[in-house]
């Protein structure tokens, strides 16, 4: 089927032209004035705020429901959001859930990589395609919302002035912040967050699944305030946090977890470690499987029984842990949780966790015989 070639002159011109504009400007500026610290600040500030925005705000909150959070965090994040000059936060959303529910595919995914990695990089937005809003009926339910649709680029212009033209006015050196703080802040905006969906699905390590392009990066997650693990999002799109383990950079997923703290978040959504554990080893076998030779029978038994052994034992282990908090909400319905018989099922299920844990041990244990015993047999 061939693909639409018209081009949004508005987008085009936008995105063009603020990066031409950079490209020439930017570096005269710095040549003939050099580079002030309060531009630098404003810069750094503004493109923190606008790129937490889109992540927090436009990616985990709204378009995915990750989490729950109070109308100060809602309004902050659209108001900073509409700065970052990416559309309205319903549509931005309408275009992410499409990518999600059609990932790859040329013809529904907003922007697939198999068309080329310029194109999910930024072609996509200078195409004039017709997009309508799809699958964004809870997010046109909120007021705030639908403020920020109808005034976003209005709200944005407002954002950016403030800052830009108060430290501007205040320093006597509004042209370097418009330069600095506005301009090559709208254009590292821009490709930063260009970057996920091109080098993000080019680029990187898939530990969790091969069912779609979506890649880890680790690069990606400085520029992108915790976005650079792409896989695993892709894996658990609903998670609060897209670095899923603790040393992982994902600021996003600490302000969210700060929030929460404070109260200003809640009902933050995470995968169990033991789904992201079978995750793991279902796509570890799969490749060690995939590079023994045809004749290692023993070996793929070996692995498959294994993996078998370990994804079970993780299961079992988890539905011990979910189990608890149902058992003990139960006593305490029944108003029994002083009761000897509460001390008694309480130690029944410590006693059952220890068991799935020894089990699990020795699982691990045999996985990690048979993996080693692959590889020993994969052709070098």
């Amino acid at each position: 089927m061939a693909h639409r070639t018209a081009r949004s002159w508005l987008n085009t011109l936008f995105l063009m032209g603020t990066l031409i504009l950079a490209l020439i400007l930017v570096p005269w500026k710095v040549t003939v004035q050099g580079l002030r610290w309060s531009e630098g600040a404003v810069l750094l500030a503004m493109y923190s705020a606008t790129g937490l925005a889109i992540t927090v705000g436009y990616h985990r909150l709204f378009s995915h429901r990750a989490f729950q959070a109070a109308w100060p965090v809602r309004l902050a994040v659209l108001l900073f959001g509409a700065a970052a000059f990416q559309n309205s936060a319903i549509a931005w959303c309408s275009d992410h859930r499409h990518h999600h529910r059609f990932v790859d595919d040329p013809e529904r995914d907003p922007y697939p990589v198999k068309r080329g990695f310029w194109y999910a990089h930024w072609i996509w937005v200078m195409e004039a395609k017709d997009r309508p809003l799809e699958a964004v009926g809870d997010l046109e339910r909120d007021p705030l919302l639908r403020w920020q649709r109808r005034y976003h680029f209005w709200i944005g212009a407002a954002v950016v002035a403030l800052p830009v033209l108060a430290v501007g006015l205040l320093t006597h050196n509004v042209v370097g912040q418009l330069v600095i703080g506005l301009l090559l802040r709208i254009v590292l905006t821009h490709h930063s967050t260009f970057l996920i969906n091109s080098a993000a699905h080019w680029f990187g390590t898939q530990p969790y699944t091969d069912a779609n392009s979506a890649r880890d990066n680790v690069l990606l997650a400085p520029f992108t305030f915790g976005e650079g693990y792409h896989n695993f999002h892709h894996m658990w799109q609903w998670d609060y946090r897209n670095g899923p383990r603790w040393y992982q950079w994902d600021p996003a997923k600490w302000l969210i977890a700060a929030g929460a703290w404070v109260g200003l978040t809640r009902g933050l959504r995470r995968v169990p470690a033991t789904e992201m554990q079978r995750a793991r080893v279902a796509m570890e076998a799969r490749r060690l499987a995939a590079a023994l030779t045809r004749d290692a029978f023993q070996a793929r038994r070996t692995l498959e029984e294994a993996r078998f052994r370990i994804d079970a034992s993780l299961a079992a282990f988890q539905t011990c842990l979910d189990a608890w908090p149902a058992k003990k909400a139960e006593w305490k319905a029944k108003g029994l949780a002083k009761a000897d018989a509460w001390r008694t099922v309480r130690t029944e299920w410590k006693h059952q966790r220890l068991q799935q844990r020894r089990a699990l041990r020795a699982a691990w244990m045999g996985w990690n015989q048979a993996r080693l015993q692959a590889k020993r047999q994969v052709p070098t």
